[in-house]
């Protein structure tokens, strides 16, 4: 069996669908996909990467951390890993390990919104706030339409009792988004703030 595209987005509508009634179908995929990574070794890397995201969901930690290490072991600065492995050490509740891997791929891609963001949500959690602002304004200069970072910001610049300027971010939030779930939380937050 050769893993065609259509392969891989059906594991992607695995992982985007799946629930808690489904542990055992994503059992089966991770095992079907390590059977596949070795079978060949060419699609191994992204095999092994979808190996953690299905693990994840199942919340082993540890078996996805494992299967991020095979991934990377062929792919060793690949940023989205890195970020991966980050995001799993994030799960797990091990922040220090994820703000070293969010570190280390803005040390070699500056420009990496995501690792920006990623960096920022965790020293936000860790109460780093002064910190995480700056990796927020930092991700805005790249991306300034961003309304999910714009979003970010105001829940920092909440935590740093900046409470006026976080109204005005969560009013373009709320104005400028399409219906939908960011539109919703931002319009919350104004109505907490005692502005819509």
């Amino acid at each position: 069996m050769f893993p065609t595209e259509t392969f891989f987005a059906d594991v992607e509508q695995v992982i985007a669908e799946a629930g808690e009634a489904d542990r055992l179908r994503l059992h089966k995929l991770v095992g079907e996909l390590n059977r596949v990574a070795v079978r060949m070794p060419g699609v191994a890397e992204r095999c092994y990467a979808y190996q953690a995201k299905l693990l994840v969901q199942l919340q082993e930690f540890e078996q996805a951390l494992v299967a991020v290490e095979k991934a990377l072991l062929l792919m060793p600065l690949d940023e989205d890993l890195l970020i991966l492995r980050g995001d799993i050490y994030r799960s797990a509740d091990e922040f220090s390990r994820a703000l070293q891997d969010y570190t280390q791929v803005l040390s070699v891609h500056p420009d990496s919104v995501t690792a920006r963001l990623r960096r920022a949500e965790v020293r936000q959690a860790r109460g780093q706030f002064s910190d995480a602002l700056e990796d927020v304004n930092e991700a805005l200069r790249h991306e300034p339409r961003s309304l999910r970072l714009l979003y970010r910001r105001a829940l920092i610049l909440i935590d740093l009792g900046r409470a006026t300027e976080a109204q005005a971010d969560f009013a373009s939030v709320a104005r400028l988004s399409p219906a939908g779930d960011l539109k919703e939380k931002a319009q919350a937050r104004l109505r907490e703030l005692g502005h819509w």
